[in-house]
């Protein structure tokens, strides 16, 4: 008596075998031009179409996970700019000013810290006092 595991290995071996010989007949036998040719190749498509859908979707999924996003909605950005623009000397909003953010611009609070350190990076440099400050602070 044939386990499960070994009728499923049977099966996937089968397919394997129909997939070569639907090949094998179209194109090495001259069949890719004619009507039967056709038939055999659409057939193949199904068949690996219906073996491997699963993993397909899986891929486009993760692909369209990892594609980058793009920019902020303009609103977003023009908040968090005002914002900025109006704390340059200390720009490290608190929690509240954050979530507060978060709720005018709409984005989440992990695109909030990540504008907020972006923007530092590119565009925030601390005065000469503050700087001072800063390591007199940590010393």
């Amino acid at each position: 008596m044939m386990s499960d595991s070994n009728s499923g290995d049977h099966e996937e071996e089968q397919q394997v075998v129909e997939s070569e010989l639907i090949l094998d007949e179209t194109y090495c036998r001259g069949g890719g031009g004619g009507e039967v040719g056709g038939e055999r190749v659409s057939e193949l498509k199904e068949m690996l179409l219906r073996k491997y859908s699963g993993y397909l979707a899986t891929l486009r999924k993760d692909f369209l996970k990892k594609r980058k996003k793009g920019k902020l909605p303009k609103d977003a950005r023009s908040a968090l700019l005002d914002w900025w623009n109006t704390h340059l000397t200390w720009p490290y909003p608190t929690e509240e000013e954050k979530v507060k953010l978060s709720e005018i611009t709409g984005l989440d609070q992990k695109q909030i810290n990540n504008w907020f350190i972006n923007q530092r990076k590119r565009h925030w440099k601390p005065s000469e006092e503050m700087r001072f400050a800063l390591m007199e602070g940590t010393g």
